[in-house]
């Protein structure tokens, strides 16, 4: 008789794991849009720009083509202006061969500007490096460089700090009209406070937003913003959870997602 307590809270403890481990899974492979307004104090030939924001993919850690075809799928019904890639989609764990797959699925991503891309830290622990390659998918690679696009937006991209690529902000940014509205992919949102004097809209991701509890309440004690939307002066901050998840397909607390972001132009 007196053992029967004992059982009786091993079942409540073994219950409770089971849940959470679901719980982890599901939290994975469910992955949720999130939406945010952005307006910005600045005029175009458009009055409105709708973005994908994508992050985090990290692919073969749980995460491989059935949810790639999902994405390219997602993105074609929802009819995006620009489709923005924060880094991480690749990781030290990806085969060439899912690499070469996905990229081959990506090139049919359809929007009306086209789809940017800028490097993770993950891709230079797998020696992911080759970047040029991507232009024969019809994917922009940005590596420490701006691009005006159709004379409507500026967007700038940064490789993350791990490539010990050496540049000059000023340099990297030099000629560019900063009267358009400009969006800046930087995969770790740590930087943000040195692109506020040109940028209006910051895309990050790179945290997970602590992927598992409670490392979503740490972060937040060691970033700036580690995630969602954050706002300083006019200069926007937007930090992705994620699309994937490092290490193994679980989640706790978390969710992966993708972002849209209405942004609208006024002056």
């Amino acid at each position: 008789m007196k053992r029967r307590p004992y059982r009786f809270g091993n079942i409540v403890a073994t219950m409770i794991a089971i849940t959470l481990t679901i719980s982890g899974f599901y939290s994975h492979y469910n992955k949720k849009e999130v939406i945010y307004h952005v307006t910005v104090p600045k005029t175009s030939s458009v009055s409105k720009l709708k973005i994908c924001l994508v992050s985090d993919l990290h692919l073969s850690s749980g995460t491989y083509m059935r949810q790639v075809r999902k994405l390219v799928k997602t993105v074609n019904d929802k009819h995006y202006d620009l489709v923005c890639f924060a880094g991480d989609v690749f990781d030290e764990n990806t085969p060439d061969a899912l690499m070469n797959r996905s990229l081959q699925e990506f090139k049919n991503m359809k929007s009306t500007y086209g789809t940017y891309w800028i490097s993770g830290n993950h891709e230079y622990y797998g020696k992911h490096t080759d970047f040029t390659v991507f232009e024969k998918y019809n994917i922009h690679f940005l590596r420490n460089t701006y691009e005006t696009v159709d004379n409507t937006f500026n967007i700038v991209g940064f490789t993350d700090k791990t490539s010990h690529d050496h540049y000059d902000i000023n340099k990297v940014i030099e000629g560019m009209d900063t009267s358009l509205p400009t969006i800046t992919l930087d995969h770790n949102p740590e930087r943000f406070d040195h692109h506020t004097y040109f940028t209006d809209l910051q895309l990050s991701g790179h945290t997970h937003n602590g992927q598992i509890f409670p490392g979503n309440i740490i972060l937040h004690y060691y970033y700036q913003n580690s995630y969602g939307l954050s706002h300083y002066k006019n200069h926007y901050l937007l930090v992705s959870a994620g699309y994937g998840s490092w290490g193994f397909p679980f989640r706790l607390g978390t969710q992966c997602e993708y972002d849209t972001i209405y942004l609208k132009l006024r002056k």
